[in-house]
Order: structure tokens, then sequence, then C-alpha cells
């Protein structure tokens, strides 16, 4: 089950995500061009996420994924962040269901 907790501590690390992310340019995964573009779609599902909008977790999770647009920009410098990212979106998107 899905807690509140879970929902603040995902916050929290997306926006360390969302810093991290702004680091990196260039780049290329199947669904961004650049780490710019990734970027930006970051920003704006985050924001969307804050304000109420849980159907950005299925996006998230899929773009936190092992071997996933993430690793492709960021790669080794963000993966323990990722993966803690990664089981609670995976917890929380299980939970919705």
């Amino acid at each position: 089950m899905t807690t509140e907790t879970d929902s603040k501590i995902l916050i929290e690390l997306l926006d360390n995500a969302e810093h991290l992310a702004g680091q990196f340019s260039g780049g290329y995964s199947g669904q961004f061009l650049s780490a710019e573009e990734f970027h930006s779609a970051l920003v704006d599902s985050i924001t969307k996420l804050k304000s109420g909008d849980n159907s950005q977790l299925d996006k998230l999770n899929v773009w936190f994924l092992p071997t996933s647009c993430w690793d492709d920009f960021v790669g080794s410098d963000g993966q323990d962040l990722a993966n803690q990212i990664s089981d609670l979106l995976v917890k929380m998107t299980n939970d919705k269901t």
C-alpha cells in the first residue's frame, strides 16, 4: 500500500533527479532526442504530479526503469537515485491497479 510518506519521498527524489538531469546535454534515447528534451519533459511531469496528476506515475515509471531514458542520459552518475525512484514508482503504480 502506498502511503503519504512514499509520495513525499518520491517527490523529493524526483526533485533531486530533475536537478541532476539538468546537468547533462546531448545524447539520444528512443523517446527523446537530447538530455535537454528529457529534462524539460521531466520537469513538466514532476510539476503535474505535484499538482495531483497521478497519471504521471506510469510515465515516470517507464523513464526510470533500468536501461531506459534516465540511464541513457544520466548513466551511472544517477544509478542509485534512479533505483530508489524506480522502486517507489513500481510500488505506487502497482497499488493503482
